[in-house]
């Protein structure tokens, strides 16, 4: 069973990370992967926060840099050059956090289950690697942690657009009843149904994959795969052969994604946070632990389960979800 180690004091972070092999990463540059928030966004990592993480590292003699890679949809995380500018507006800076702030955008192929994922260079180039993933909800995986961190936040542009479209759905009008399931869960209004009618909007689907994982009597299939099936393959792609250390934060856990401007309301109270060296252990846990407070809250709110992602990645390898929290 994987250790995952709980505190709710912060100042314990010390004491989690010696459960680990943080000694390794003594001597080594270390990205530190993060998401630094989209534009209006209110609940992403705080940069004070960020800030003791990185002094509590470099007093294990560690040389890190906090690091994210640019997103496939317009807005200013589109390009390094804005999404820097959007960092330092968040508060992202060198004076700030005490290192350097970087941003990737090119990739190296990494073939994970017969699929390539473009693992941008910085993660790909590096041997140890420091996760800070800020749990909450999200529209295409019910939830968002370490897996997705990496499963998205770690591969270039290009394949996180092959991801999403590969989820699209492929229509299979003889088995449709048109009781409109996949309609009333679409999170992106792409989908109608008139009369006897099915209707796709290909410009608003997001490819979350959520409207087949509705459908009951299989008229839905995604055009290449689950989107949480890939997710967790791209996530093996950045972290498999690497020594990396996990860091979950349960607090301003909210309905949807750093990436959404309008992510709110907050829909579990502040738990704490979780260490570990095992991506699917730690999202495991991290569920569990608000699923104890919130029963089933990222089902009820995004219609999604986020136990296919842990599920997913323990199939491939990725991780364990057998588990064995200790409490600090």
């Amino acid at each position: 069973m994987k250790k995952v180690i709980f505190f709710t004091d912060f100042k314990k972070l010390h004491e989690a990370l010696e459960h680990f092999d943080i000694q390794d990463f003594a001597g080594k540059k270390v990205p530190v992967k993060l998401h630094m928030g989209e534009l209006k966004n209110k609940y992403f990592p705080r940069p004070d926060f960020v800030r003791q993480i990185i002094d509590i590292l470099k007093g294990f003699k560690i040389d890190p840099y906090l690091f994210d890679s640019t997103v496939a949809y317009s807005g200013l995380r589109h390009s390094k050059t804005e999404y820097q500018k959007l960092a330092e507006l968040h508060g992202f800076t060198q004076k700030n956090v005490g290192c350097d702030v970087v941003i990737g955008d090119s990739g190296v192929t990494i073939t994970v289950e017969d699929r390539g994922y473009e693992v941008v260079k910085h993660l790909n180039g590096s041997t140890h690697i420091f996760a800070l993933s800020h749990v909450k909800g999200h529209v295409a995986t019910g939830m968002g942690g370490a897996i997705k961190n990496f499963g998205m936040g770690g591969v270039t542009k290009k394949t996180k657009l092959q991801m999403h479209h590969g989820s699209r759905p492929a229509y299979r009008k003889d088995a449709c009843t048109y009781c409109g399931a996949c309609a009333e869960v679409c999170p992106f209004n792409a989908i109608k149904i008139e009369e006897l009618t099915w209707k796709q909007n290909m410009e608003s689907c997001f490819g979350c994959g959520v409207c087949v994982d509705a459908c009951k009597h299989n008229a839905l299939e995604y055009q290449d795969a689950d989107f949480q099936y890939v997710l967790a393959c791209a996530a093996k792609a950045c972290v498999q052969d690497k020594n990396v250390i996990y860091l979950n934060e349960l607090k301003r856990i909210a309905r949807s994604c750093d990436c959404d401007p309008f992510a709110g309301p907050i829909i579990c109270p502040d738990i704490g946070y979780l260490i570990s060296d095992d991506p699917v252990a730690i999202d495991k846990a991290s569920l569990d632990l608000i699923y104890d407070v919130r029963p089933d809250v990222f089902e009820k709110e995004n219609h999604i389960s986020p136990f296919k992602q842990i599920k997913y990645g323990e199939e491939i390898g990725l991780g364990s979800s057998s588990y064995q929290l200790i409490k600090l």
